[in-house]
């Protein structure tokens, strides 16, 4: 029913604790797709010490995150994918609240749920409009506007592979938010199915972040947007959060370069 994607690159020290949020979910009828891209620790000799033939291990060099999770969608046998990062962890009701999204909504494009950031000594926890309940967002970039934040994370997400495909997968080559591109592209398309439950956590560590990049960081997004024709955009009915939004891009990438 679901193909899980995880991208590996020398996370070894936490692979495990990923692949045993996995095993341990509430719906167990899924397949795990490891792609090791190039590392040199062990996380891979670890991903071998699981004995589950659910499991399996795609190895290559090293291409970057997002060439990995996109052979991780070429890979995948089921017709929705969910992706996890290799440190971070899903809660035991991930897959059960994708698999209601999916249920509810079958024509979204993009079903995400809220989550928690582990930072060092303290947790902060994410969630948008609890009340609400599941549900598909009005405007996906007027619930980002809102929010002030992302409604979900790398970690806290599914999307049917045909959709994965069709938007083109993971801008390859970026150094920031290829994650937050792909749901846009996918955003300008489909409706986004919504769970305010708390399903995945997400461990902030040092290198996680952009810290040390000494390039000059674009926003992939906007570079997408530029080329799609002017008149679509502005006869979308949540144009002007999609304007609002794009600033809100704009100042994150002037921040994280100064």
């Amino acid at each position: 029913a679901v193909s899980v994607v995880i991208p590996l690159y020398n996370k070894g020290p936490y692979i495990a604790r990923a692949l045993t949020s996995v095993l341990a979910q509430t719906f167990q009828d899924f397949e795990v797709i490891v792609v090791d891209d190039g590392s040199t620790d062990d996380g891979a000799e670890v991903v071998r010490g699981f004995d589950d033939s659910r499991i399996r291990l795609i190895q290559q060099e090293n291409q970057g995150v997002s060439a990995a999770r996109n052979r991780g969608i070429a890979a995948a046998r089921a017709e929705l994918v969910a992706f996890l990062d290799a440190d971070d962890e899903w809660l035991p009701g991930f897959l059960e609240t994708i698999l209601r999204l999916r249920t509810l909504y079958p024509g979204a494009g993009l079903y995400g749920t809220a989550y928690e950031v582990h930072f060092p000594g303290s947790i902060v926890q994410r969630v948008y409009v609890k009340d609400e309940g599941d549900r598909l967002l009005s405007s996906y970039f007027g619930a980002l506007v809102n929010f002030g934040s992302n409604i979900f994370n790398s970690s806290s997400f599914a999307a049917p592979k045909n959709v994965l495909i069709g938007v083109g997968g993971y801008f390859l080559g970026e150094k920031w938010n290829e994650d937050g591109t792909l749901w846009g592209k996918i955003a300008l398309q489909y409706p986004v199915a919504y769970s305010p439950e708390v399903c995945s956590i997400y461990h902030q560590h040092s290198a996680n972040n952009s810290t040390g990049v000494t390039e000059y960081l674009r926003n992939p997004f906007l570079q997408y947007l530029s080329t799609l024709p002017q008149d679509e955009l502005l006869g979308r009915d949540d144009v002007e959060y999609l304007r609002e939004y794009c600033d809100f891009c704009r100042l994150a990438a002037v921040s994280r370069n100064i």
